[in-house]
Order: structure tokens, then C-alpha cells, then sequence
């Protein structure tokens, strides 16, 4: 039977266990705050407009919005403490949809994509091809070098992240030393599919290579990047292409509160020649990019070429 917001009401109710009776229709209130409603009205609406999922059975990922929660159960005169929230909320909604994660926050949630996204890395054909060349003992760690964020998705735009990955393997002593680090870049693209649901995210892995610095006491990490080298290694085009793209403005993506800035979007759609935009959009689907808030450390000034 698909699961909706009335059998989520029914499983809270059943699992609060109150001893005074509370109407299903407050509990169907009560489970629309957890996906993020002020009522269930605001959350018809948000499905009628299929910017909620119409059934959860399928839905991977909840990150009940507990402040909300708390909120409307005053309101509601729902007797539940505050500490017990997310008991009853994970309880209640995992007895109907066991298949779906229900992350008690949304670094809960990173950690779940950033796991997924490791065993992605070590799945990929690239990756297990560089580590055969290193005559490696094992794994012994994949490292990411920045957090993931899959809150900055929004309903319209998918988030994705290019991040740095370490891929630290065991030495095996019975074979010459050829290195025993995979470098990678990986694009992580978080999808919301409702205001507090998420879809499972895509891992891509855009380049691995065998660090070839091992013997290099020298070596202080890569160089600088060029504006043009960023955007290439962000969209998984070549430099030359991703040329016609650098002077496109960014965007400060300061969310709701404009006290802070998430990250950045580019427009391409002024700037990318047809054959380029034609190749974005079979790629990604869209001309704009979405990046991270820490994006331009590291690129070189306008002054040198890009």
C-alpha cells in the first residue's frame, strides 16, 4: 500500500501512545511539519505542484525539520518534549517506510552521502585501474578533502560539489614502491526531491591518477588554477572549452537570510558557444553551475591569463 501523509499520521499516533486522544488530522499536521509545512494545506499544494514527492515508499533520504516540529506540536497541543521528537518522528515514519534513512540533521545526512560517495570512488573503474598500477595492500583510507553540503540544494536546482579525494593504500613490502596514493576529482550531486527529502546522490568520478610526487620532498601540492582550469574541472570539460566561460558573473547564493553566502551560480546561457551548450545540457542538463563558497581560493587573479 503506498505511504502517504495519512499513514504517516497513523504510525505517530500510534507510537506516541498518549494517553489523552489526539485527532488524526492534527497528527496529519504534525506529519507534515516534520517534512517541513506549516500545515497540510501548504503541503497538498506543494504536491499538486510535484514539488513533493506524491508517495514515500521510495523516497531514500527524511531530514525531519525539528524546530517546526516543535512549534506545531505546541500549537496542536501535542503533549511530545521537544527531546522526544526525533525518537517519535524516526520511530513512527521508519515503521512505514523501512527502506528510507530518516537523518536526524543535515550533517547526519553528509555523513551519509559522503560514505556513499567513498564506496562510489572505490567502485569506479578508473580508480581500481590506478590503484592495480601501485601493486597496493589494501585500502587504507578515502579521504575528501571538503565536507560535503547537501543542503544547498534547493527544489529547482541540484546542488554539485567537485571535490578533491585521497585514495590511501597499503605498501605492500614484497614488491618495488611505485606509490600508494590515488588522487581523484569527484562530483557529488546532491537532489532534493521535497523540502526535507533527498534523492540517493550521483557520484562521478572526473579524473584519477597515481600521485607521481611520491619522491618529490619539493612538492608543495598542485599550482595555482586558472579561472578557466577551475570551471573545467567543476563541469568535466576540457580547458580550451571551458574558456568561453570565464567571464560569466557569479551570483552570491546568500539563501533566505542574505547575511551569508552559501556559494555562487554561473549563467553560461550568454557565454557558451552552441556546440558547448549543446554538450552542457546532454551532460548536466542545465547551463548554470552551482559551486561552493570557498571556490575562488586559489584561482589566479584577471591580471594572468586564463
Amino acid at each position: 500500500m503506498p505511504v502517504g501523509i495519512t499513514e504517516l499520521a497513523h504510525s505517530l499516533r500510534k507510537h506516541a501512545a498518549l494517553p489523552v486522544p489526539i485527532s488524526l488530522g492534527h497528527w496529519q499536521q504534525f506529519a507534515c511539519a516534520a517534512l517541513g509545512h506549516k500545515s497540510l494545506a501548504s503541503f497538498q499544494a506543494a504536491q499538486n505542484a510535484e514539488r513533493e514527492p506524491q508517495e514515500f515508499d521510495r523516497v531514500p533520504h527524511v531530514v525531519p525539520d525539528l524546530e517546526l516540529l516543535a512549534e506545531r506540536a505546541k500549537q496542536l497541543s501535542i503533549p511530545v518534549q521537544d527531546d522526544e521528537l526525533q525518537a517519535l518522528v524516526k520511530t513512527a515514519f521508519k515503521g512505514r517506510l523501512p527502506k528510507t534513512k530518516i537523518n536526524s540533521s543535515y550533517d547526519d545526512l553528509a555523513a551519509d552521502f559522503l560514505e556513499f560517495a567513498q564506496e562510489a570512488v572505490l567502485a569506479d573503474d578508473a580508480v581500481n585501474s590506478e590503484m592495480a598500477n601501485a601493486n597496493f595492500d589494501g585500502v587504507e583510507e578515502v579521504y575528501f578533502d571538503e565536507d560535503l553540503k547537501p543542503q544547498f540544494a534547493t527544489l529547482d536546482l541540484p546542488y554539485t560539489e567537485t571535490v578533491p579525494v585521497q585514495v590511501t593504500l597499503g605498501i605492500d613490502t614484497e614488491r618495488p614502491y611505485s606509490g600508494h596514493q590515488v588522487m581523484c576529482k569527484v562530483a557529488v550531486t546532491s537532489t532534493r526531491c521535497g523540502l526535507r527529502c533527498f534523492e540517493t546522490p550521483e557520484v562521478e568520478v572526473l579524473s584519477a591518477g597515481l600521485d607521481q610526487d611520491w619522491g618529490d620532498e619539493d612538492h608543495e601540492g598542485p599550482p595555482v588554477r586558472s579561472m578557466a582550469q577551475a570551471l573545467a574541472d567543476e563541469l568535466g570539460i576540457e580547458v580550451e572549452d571551458a574558456k568561453e566561460l570565464v567571464d560569466a558573473e557569479a551570483i552570491e547564493d546568500t539563501g533566505n537570510s542574505d547575511e551569508m553566502v552559501y556559494g555562487y551560480v554561473f549563467d553560461f546561457t550568454d557565454h557558451a558557444s552552441p556546440e558547448l551548450a549543446s554538450s552542457l545540457m546532454l551532460q548536466r542538463g542545465s547551463l548554470q553551475l552551482r559551486v561552493g563558497p570557498n571556490f575562488f581560493e586559489g584561482i589566479r587573479g584577471p591580471d594572468l591569463p586564463n
